[in-house]
C-alpha cells in the first residue's frame, strides 16, 4: 500500500508542471538494466549570434542544472501577489548584464538558442519562473559593470542514480549536459570571450528519496562533481570549479529519505572548500501553500522559488569577494 501511495505521489508531481509521465525508479534495491533507464537526450543546441563581441573580456560563467526545482515550475501569479508591483515590474523588465541561455526538459523549453536578459517565464513554459529570476536579481547588484552568462540546463523528474549517472559512471543526462556546456563555452570563445566556469548550481535529490538511491547518493556526487570539474576543466576559473549544492525539501514527494540525501549533501561539502551547500527546509522554504486550494506539494511556493535563486546568488557572490 506505501508503494502504491508513493506512486501516486510521483504521477501527482510530475503531472503538476506538465511533465510527461516517466517509469518511476526501482523500490530499494531493485535493479534494472542500463536500457531501462537510458534517455534519447537531444544533443542538438542552437546558438544564436545576438552577442556583442566579446573583444577578449571573460566571461563569468555559472551553470544552473537539476529537475524540476531548478527548471522552475513556480508561478508567477503568486510572485506577483508575494513581492508587490514594483518589484515584480523589475523583474518583468529583466537583467540586461545577466544573460541566459536555457535548455530545458530535452529541449521542451528553450531560449530559442539566444542568450537573454533573466527575466520571468523561463522556465516551465509561460507563468513559471526558476531559481534563475533570484539569482540574476543578486548577481546584478553585485556586478552592475559587469556580464554574467547563466547557462541553465535541467531535467525534471530524473535522478541522479539511474539518469545523471547509472552504476557510477556517466549516463544520458550528464552526457547531453556535456555536450550543452562544451557547445556552450565554444560559442562564447568563438565570440571573442574568455570564459571562465566559476560555479555549478545544482538542485536536484527528490528523485533519489528511495532508501537505495539515497544510500547512493553520497558516492554518486563525489563522482558526478568529480566528473564535472574534470569535463569542464578546460575553461574552469584558475582557482577551480565551485559547487553550490542545495537541500530539498521535506515535501511528501520526497519522503521518505529527504533527511539521508541532505545530509549527503552537507557532508559533501565538508570534502573541500569549493564545495558549499545551503539548506532549504531551516530557511522556511515550502512547497505547501500554493496554488491555493490544490497545493503542488512537489514545487517551491513562489516567494521560495525566488529565495532559493537568492540563496544560490549570496554563495556566488561569496566565492568572488
Amino acid at each position: 500500500m506505501k508503494k502504491l501511495a508513493r506512486l501516486l505521489v510521483i504521477f501527482l508531481f510530475l503531472s503538476s508542471c506538465g511533465f510527461p509521465e516517466i517509469a518511476p525508479g526501482p523500490l530499494d534495491g531493485e535493479e534494472f538494466d542500463y536500457d531501462y533507464y537510458a534517455i534519447n537526450m537531444n544533443t542538438d543546441f542552437p546558438m544564436k549570434d545576438t552577442l556583442p563581441p566579446g573583444e577578449g573580456k571573460t566571461a563569468r560563467v555559472i551553470f544552473l542544472i537539476g529537475q524540476s526545482n531548478a527548471t522552475g515550475c513556480s508561478l508567477t501569479s503568486y510572485l506577483k501577489q508575494s513581492v508587490g508591483e514594483e518589484k515584480y515590474a523589475e523583474f518583468e523588465r529583466g537583467y540586461d548584464n545577466v544573460k541566459i541561455h536555457f535548455f530545458l526538459d530535452n529541449g521542451k523549453y528553450n531560449s530559442d538558442g539566444e542568450f537573454l536578459p533573466v527575466t520571468l517565464n523561463q522556465g516551465a513554459g509561460e507563468g513559471c519562473f526558476g531559481p534563475e529570476l533570484g539569482m540574476a536579481e543578486v548577481l546584478s547588484g553585485a556586478f552592475p559593470d559587469e556580464t554574467v552568462f547563466l547557462l541553465k540546463f535541467t531535467m525534471s523528474g530524473y535522478s541522479l542514480n539511474h539518469h545523471w549517472l547509472y552504476g557510477y559512471e556517466r549516463a544520458s543526462i550528464y552526457n547531453a549536459f556535456r555536450a550543452y556546456a562544451t557547445t556552450a563555452l565554444s560559442f562564447l570563445a568563438e565570440n571573442g570571450y574568455t570564459p571562465s566556469v566559476d560555479a555549478v548550481c545544482w538542485m536536484q535529490g527528490e528523485s533519489d528519496t528511495t532508501e537505495y538511491k539515497a544510500s547512493r547518493y553520497l558516492e554518486n556526487t563525489k563522482r558526478f562533481v568529480s566528473y564535472l570539474r574534470e569535463d569542464l576543466a578546460a575553461y574552469a576559473n584558475p582557482r577551480g570549479i565551485y559547487f553550490i549544492d542545495a537541500g530539498i525539501s521535506s515535501s511528501p514527494y520526497c519522503e521518505p529519505a529527504y533527511p539521508e540525501i541532505n545530509e549527503a549533501k552537507k557532508t559533501f561539502s565538508t570534502l573541500s572548500p569549493l564545495n558549499v551547500y545551503f539548506p532549504t527546509i531551516e530557511k522556511g522554504l515550502t512547497t505547501l501553500y500554493e496554488p491555493v486550494g490544490a497545493p503542488d506539494l512537489g514545487h517551491y511556493d513562489a516567494w521560495c522559488e525566488l529565495e532559493l535563486g537568492r540563496l544560490f546568488g549570496q554563495e556566488i557572490v561569496k566565492i568572488y569577494t
